[in-house]
């Protein structure tokens, strides 16, 4: 397994005429859903054609992205990172979740087509494109990789209100 630090990639950037590659898909949050049980959650996404992205959220992720008391007045931290940021005149352009060494993780490039590309996990990436109204792409890989299973029974609504 390779470790260090991730090489740039080429479609984190606007491609000619604004348009972006065709290796990414735009994505749109279609909800949040609470396990019932245990309180983890996950991230639901579409993009315009369809398809469909689930990102697994730990109990406190899921907490702080559905307006929930984390801490009382304690800021989380994705929220004092993106002001840090905004007070450094560093603005993260977007967001792009793909896949490395075999993991669903989170691109997030600083200061548009010239700036840095930094990693993250998957759910961390959620939590600043959500809480920094920042542009989240998806790439095909990590498209056909967190494609949720086929339901287990036609009509079914998930019995037991958990979601795993």
């Amino acid at each position: 397994m390779k470790r260090g630090k991730p090489s740039p990639r080429p479609w984190l950037t606007a491609a000619r005429g604004g348009r972006y590659a065709t290796s990414v898909k735009r994505l749109e949050l279609t909800r949040i859903r609470t396990c019932k049980r245990c309180g983890r959650g996950s991230a639901e996404f579409a993009s315009a054609d369809g398809d469909r992205l689930v990102v697994p959220l730990d109990p406190v992720r899921t907490r702080q992205l559905t307006g929930g008391a984390i801490a009382g007045d304690v800021p989380s931290l994705t929220d004092v990172v993106l002001e840090r940021l905004a007070a450094a005149n560093v603005v993260p352009s977007e967001i792009v979740l793909d896949i490395v060494d075999g993991k669903l993780c989170g691109l997030v490039s600083l200061g548009g087509t010239d700036g840095d590309v930094v990693a993250c996990t998957a759910d961390e990436a959620v939590a600043l494109a959500l809480r920094g109204d920042i542009r989240l792409y998806a790439s095909e890989d990590a498209l056909a990789a967190t494609r949720p299973p086929a339901p287990k029974r036609a009509g079914g609504t998930g019995g037991t209100g958990t979601i795993h």
